[in-house]
Formats: C-alpha cells, sequence, structure tokens
C-alpha cells in the first residue's frame, strides 16, 4: 500500500475497529430496546417511540474480565397517556445492569420519586 508497514497497519486497523464498535454498539442497542419494552410492560406503562438513544458510553471491564462498554440509553414512556416521562437502561457489554424508572406509583396512584 503505502510502503510504511506502521501506515498500512492503520489505514487498515482503524475503519475495522470502528466497524466493530458500531456492530457490538448495534447488537447492545437492539438489546437495550427489548429490555425498555419488557421493563415498560412489567410497569404497565407505554413504551413511546419504540426506540432507545445513547446518552452515554465509557469503557469497562464485563464481569468475566474482558473489555467493553457500559452504555446508558434513554427511553420515554408515558403512564397515563398525559406526559412523557424519560427512563434509562443501562447495558455493560451486550449484559443488561439494570432499567431506572424515576418514579413508582403506590397503591392510590401518586408518584414516589426514587433516586
Amino acid at each position: 500500500m503505502t510502503g510504511n508497514a506502521l501506515l498500512d497497519l492503520l489505514v487498515i486497523a482503524v475503519p475495522a475497529a470502528l466497524v466493530a464498535l458500531w456492530w457490538t454498539g448495534s447488537r447492545a442497542r437492539e438489546l437495550a430496546v427489548q429490555h425498555a419494552r419488557q421493563a415498560c410492560k412489567q410497569k404497565q406503562v407505554q413504551f413511546l417511540d419504540q426506540s432507545v438513544a445513547l446518552s452515554r458510553m465509557r469503557p469497562t471491564r464485563s464481569s468475566t474480565g474482558a473489555s467493553c462498554f457500559l452504555r446508558e440509553y434513554g427511553f420515554e414512556f408515558t403512564d397515563q397517556g398525559d406526559f412523557r416521562d424519560a427512563a434509562f437502561v443501562t447495558m455493560r457489554g451486550h449484559v443488561l445492569q439494570k432499567v431506572h424508572f424515576p418514579y413508582t406509583r403506590d397503591s392510590e396512584g401518586n408518584r414516589i420519586y426514587v433516586h
């Protein structure tokens, strides 16, 4: 290619790394949508827009010690159709860490905010 071995390696490695990052990210996003949809169904709220959006990503280690990314996805839901509320799905690699809703409802229907 260029005659410089290091430059040739970079020309191949950088695009390959970007494709791998996109590939693993798209799978993690698909799983986050499934988890968000399932959590909304369990909480008996409506999952809005049928999508999640990446809000944070940082490198971390998986439970086995392998390098992976901790991704936080935001999504919106409504419980009575009046307001849109935000919640989050946290994925470590392709493993669900948690689904966080900002509040829950008591037996009388009042919001109880969780921190």
